[in-house]
């Protein structure tokens, strides 16, 4: 890999990918849905830490003195526990649905709160709850999140029309500002009401279905879809790749596919509440604890490489790198190795990630990996945030650490080829430097 092979990269990812990639990473509607799900995600974590003393891993035949413990205050406590974790998962669709309009309307310069509560109140009229309540409720959880992000975007898009043809209720100027917005959201609410009554009925009297359950239809292909080895692949490399030219990829491919794992985790969590085997592999916590060790391209290991190098500047960016890195942040690495363009780091830095991917894919599916059942923040480290979403389970943690192990003995020839560059450049400098000062 040489400059004229880097040029050649860099020529054709700027043609062909980095459009793309722009493209989306700068779309309105893509950033609503990445800063909806950062709305939800303080349910979904508060209500995953509920899981282990909901459903612990353990039996009343359990011999240890502690698990016994554990499982009795499960049996004893259960139905106090119970509610808010029901709660807190239950209205997962109902914070997106505010979130995502929100924060559209926030990029129009629309009234954030007013367009968030009628999205909300949209919402709740397409996912049917006066026809069918007990069908209904289950979409206020993750079933209805591709429900609740339509009936964001298209309130937002309405009121916006609206305003952009006037049709509006104009008050004088006199008039508080809080009134006059509310004045001014009439006429598109009823719009806005009357034209989903009218598309909700019409979807009902043709297939005998809601709309929330139609779309669950259309989506459950690609719902299957995602939970495959191929797709954790594709997602890393695109990840990865983006990441190697320079563009936040993370944000890029969880705003694609975090409905995908919160769809995974919420199957998985519903078998594991009626006692039965949890099926989905690929949820946010496999990515994250996994994949993504120390960040993107599971660099953990080169931050520890670095802080006993011979290379003055690799050591300065292990000591200023070892503390973010150990909760998965290694902008540090990225930029003061640096791996970002650098065409000697890119084969591990696309391939560890993968072969970390293939290992615990086929490790989950033998079952000797537990399959995730919680979430956690993704800045936690790796070996405890794998044990804890994955129920308490010691294999899981095992996997974190063998996936570090792994990535350590695969960076290390790039890492010593590297340092020795950089030492040949600190050597000349020093020795320039010399010359110069006598």
């Amino acid at each position: 890999m040489n400059e004229a092979w880097l040029q050649l990269f860099a020529n054709a990812v700027e043609e062909y990918i980095t459009p793309i990639a722009k493209v989306l990473s700068q779309s309105k509607h893509i950033t609503a849905m990445r800063d909806s799900f950062q709305l939800a995600m303080p349910f979904i974590i508060v209500g995953s830490l509920f899981i282990p003393f909901l459903y612990p891993p353990v039996t009343a035949d359990s011999t240890s003195g502690w698990m016994h413990v554990w499982y009795q205050f499960s049996q004893n406590y259960h139905s106090l526990l119970l509610p808010p974790y029901q709660i807190t998962f239950g209205v997962i669709s109902l914070a997106i649905a505010f979130g995502a309009s929100a924060s559209l309307a926030k990029q129009y310069q629309l009234p954030q709160r007013l367009c968030g509560l009628t999205s909300c109140t949209a919402f709740l009229l397409l996912i049917g709850l006066l026809r069918d309540q007990s069908q209904a409720y289950q979409y206020l959880g993750t079933a209805g999140m591709f429900t609740a992000l339509f009936a964001s975007f298209y309130s937002v898009e309405m009121i916006r029309l609206c305003q952009r043809l006037g049709w509006v209720i104009k008050l004088p100027e006199e008039v508080p500002q809080i009134t006059q917005r509310g004045f001014a959201l009439i006429i598109p609410l009823l719009m806005i009401m009357i034209s989903l009554t009218i598309f909700s009925e019409l979807i009902y009297q043709y297939t005998g279905a809601t709309f929330p359950k139609l779309v669950e239809q259309v989506f459950q292909p690609l719902v299957v879809a995602s939970d495959s080895l191929p797709a954790i692949i594709v997602s890393l490399l695109v990840c990865s790749l983006l990441w190697f030219i320079g563009i936040h990829g993370s944000i890029l491919v969880s705003s694609i596919m975090t409905p995908f794992w919160m769809t995974n985790l919420t199957a998985n969590q519903l078998a594991l509440a009626a006692g039965k085997v949890p099926t989905h592999t690929f949820v946010q916590a496999f990515w994250d604890y996994y994949l993504l060790i120390g960040g993107v391209g599971s660099t953990l290991p080169l931050i520890f490489m670095a802080m006993r190098s011979r290379s003055r500047q690799l050591r300065s960016v292990g000591k200023l790198g070892v503390v973010p890195s150990l909760f998965n942040i290694n902008e540090p690495i990225l930029f003061g190795f640096p791996i970002i363009m650098n065409p000697l780091f890119f084969l591990p830095f696309m391939l560890v990630p993968v072969i970390n991917a293939c290992i615990a894919w086929y490790l989950t599916q033998i079952n000797w990996l537990s399959r995730f059942v919680a979430m956690l923040p993704w800045s936690t480290p790796g070996p405890i945030g794998a044990s804890w979403a994955a129920n308490g389970s010691l294999n899981n943690a095992c996997m974190s650490l063998l996936a570090i192990c792994l990535s350590w003995i695969i960076y290390r020839p790039f890492f010593k080829a590297h340092e020795k560059l950089l030492l040949e450049q600190e050597q000349k400098r020093s020795i320039s430097q010399h010359n110069s000062d006598n």
